[in-house]
């Protein structure tokens, strides 16, 4: 008898070895807010960089599934511990309080659209005070906006924005350089050559996860998607999947400098 439970005890342990590595990390409900093409409900894969996130929890272990919302919703799923991490978290100090930041995952620029009709240029920010700025609301804009006293006004969202620039109830829209060649590019034929950016990028912001404080292994969960990202981009797969979005050619620095000293 105890010869058998002997065997049945190495086979159990035995079988345990293949089965272990599908229940090495939970399943994962992460949010996000439409951001093509970087990630959106309705791209391939929901995008590049949601591809990213879930696959370099995949090679941990985990699978993650996503949901989009508008962000104010998205980050209060977040702080309630209802959602274990958000997408595309931009590096502001006062989010630390209900996320813990992963490695920086894709940069994004962030620039001026303008109508091509229009006679507006500028070098510094405080020439665009006669000017009324749309901006997306519950982002993180850059604080020069607000430091240099310009006009803003607020849309639910990215492609509102850009509506209400074409129909010149705002002067210039504070975008993402390969948002707005998205956005016009999948917009009505009349977007073609409607727009063009102004200016240099005034701020270059950062891709980030960002994981709830709310959950009980957060660190963990950072930890391995760390882990994952790194290996990704030892093998050279996270350079394969990021290389389709080109990056703005800049003559001279950002208004405002990478947020990235705090999460390198």
């Amino acid at each position: 008898m105890g010869k058998k439970l002997l065997t049945l005890s190495g086979f159990c342990l035995f079988m345990l070895g293949f089965i272990q590595p599908a229940f090495a990390g939970r399943e994962l409900h992460l949010v996000a807010t439409n951001y093509p093409p970087f990630y959106a409900d309705a791209l391939p894969e929901q995008g590049g960089v949601a591809q990213v996130v879930k696959e370099a929890f995949k090679r941990q272990g985990y699978n993650a599934s996503l949901k989009f919302y508008p962000f104010a919703r998205a980050a209060l799923l977040v702080k309630t511990g209802q959602a274990d991490g958000i997408i595309g978290l931009w590096y502001r100090k006062e989010r630390e309080q209900w996320a813990q930041y992963s490695a920086p995952i894709q940069p994004v620029q962030i620039v001026f659209y303008k109508r091509k009709d229009a006679p507006l240029s500028f070098s510094q920010l405080s020439e665009l005070k006669p000017y009324t700025i749309g901006i997306g609301r519950g982002y993180a804009n850059p604080p020069e906006i607000f430091a240099a006293g310009l006009t803003t006004e607020e849309g639910n969202s990215d492609e509102m924005n850009l509506k209400k620039l074409f129909l010149k109830r705002i002067d210039l829209v504070l975008i993402g350089h390969n948002l707005a060649r998205y956005l016009i590019k999948k917009g009505p034929a009349e977007y073609n050559d409607a727009f063009e950016q102004v200016g240099q990028p005034i701020a270059t912001e950062v891709f980030h996860l960002g994981v709830s404080l709310a959950v009980t292994d957060h660190q963990q969960l950072v930890t391995d998607f760390n882990q994952g990202l790194e290996s990704m981009r030892s093998d050279g797969r996270l350079a394969s999947i990021l290389s389709q979005y080109p990056q703005v050619e800049t003559t001279q620095a950002p208004v405002e400098k990478t947020r990235t000293e705090v999460h390198p």
